[in-house]
C-alpha cells in the first residue's frame, strides 16, 4: 500500500452478461462493447491524474480481468510520454469479483480495501468518461471532515460513493449501479442513524439520455479549449456515428 487513500473503478461486466442497460438499444452488441472500453479508459484517464492515491479496479466476472490489463496497455502505450501513464500499470491493482448484485460487490470492494488498511477510499463507477478530476480532489478533499461522500445521479441514483475507514457500518447500506440507488441509500442511512455529505449531481451510463448528456459534456470540454476529455469516447462514438452530429444520431 504506497497510499492512505484509494480510488476505486468499479466495472460492470462488459459483455453486459446479467446487466441489461437501456441504453444498449442504440448500438449492436459490438459496438456497445467498444464504447465500454472506451468509456472505461477515459475513467481511468480521469481517476489517473489523481496524484498520491492507489487505484484499484473491482470487475467481474474474473474472466473480464484481461480485458482491464488491455485497457491500461493501451493508455500506458498511447500516452507514452506522460509519466503518470507509463507507470500506470504500478499504480493499478486489478480485483476480479463474482458476477453478483452490485449492492454485495459495493459492499465487497469497500472493504476488502479498508481492510487492507486505507484510510479513505472513493468508489466511481467505471463508465464515467468525462469524469472531472476536481471532483475526485473534491471528494477526498470532504472525507478529511465527513466519514460518508454521496454523488448523487440525475436519474436518482449513486455515481460516487466516498468512505472514511471510522465509518464501516455504512458498508452494506450504499451502493452504486441503478436508478434507485441513492434513495435507498439515503433511506437505509437514515434509518441507521448515519449521516452524510453531497457533492454534485453527474450521471451514471445506463440510458439513451445520458449518452446525450456525455455528448454535450464532451462539446463543452472542447469549446473551453479541453481537446483531451473523453478522448477515447469521442473518437469511437464518432466512428460509429460517421461522421453525422451526435446528438442528432443518438435520437435517430
Amino acid at each position: 500500500m504506497a497510499s492512505r487513500e484509494a480510488i476505486i473503478i468499479q466495472v460492470r461486466n462488459p459483455a453486459g452478461d446479467g446487466e441489461p442497460l437501456p441504453v444498449l438499444r442504440v448500438f449492436d452488441d459490438d459496438q456497445m462493447l467498444r464504447l465500454k472500453r472506451a468509456f472505461f479508459e477515459d475513467t481511468l484517464r480521469q481517476v489517473a491524474e489523481i496524484d498520491g492515491v492507489d487505484i484499484k479496479i473491482s470487475i467481474a466476472p474474473p474472466s473480464r480481468v484481461i480485458w482491464a490489463k488491455e485497457a491500461i496497455e493501451h493508455l500506458s502505450e498511447r500516452f507514452t510520454r506522460r509519466r503518470r501513464f507509463r507507470e500506470l500499470a504500478k499504480r493499478t491493482q486489478i480485483s476480479p469479483q463474482p458476477v453478483i448484485p452490485l449492492e454485495e460487490r459495493t459492499a465487497k470492494s469497500l472493504t476488502e480495501y479498508l481492510d487492507d488498511g486505507y484510510e479513505r477510499v472513493v468508489l466511481v463507477g467505471g463508465y464515467h468518461p468525462t469524469l472531472d478530476p476536481e471532483r475526485l480532489h473534491d471528494a477526498l478533499r470532504h472525507l478529511r471532515n465527513h466519514p460518508l461522500i454521496l454523488g448523487p445521479t440525475i436519474e436518482g441514483g449513486c455515481y460516487l460513493i466516498g468512505l472514511r475507514s471510522d465509518c464501516r457500518k455504512a458498508i452494506g447500506l450504499v451502493s452504486l449501479g441503478s436508478d434507485i440507488s441513492y434513495s435507498h441509500s439515503t433511506a437505509a442511512l437514515s434509518h441507521a442513524g448515519l449521516a452524510w455529505q453531497e457533492i454534485d449531481l453527474s450521471y451514471d451510463v445506463g440510458h439513451q439520455e445520458d449518452l446525450e448528456f456525455i455528448v454535450r459534456e464532451i462539446n463543452h470540454c472542447r469549446y473551453v479549449g479541453d481537446e483531451d476529455t473523453a478522448l477515447c469516447t469521442e473518437n469511437v462514438l464518432a466512428e460509429f456515428i460517421d461522421g453525422r452530429p451526435i446528438g442528432d444520431s443518438l435520437r435517430d
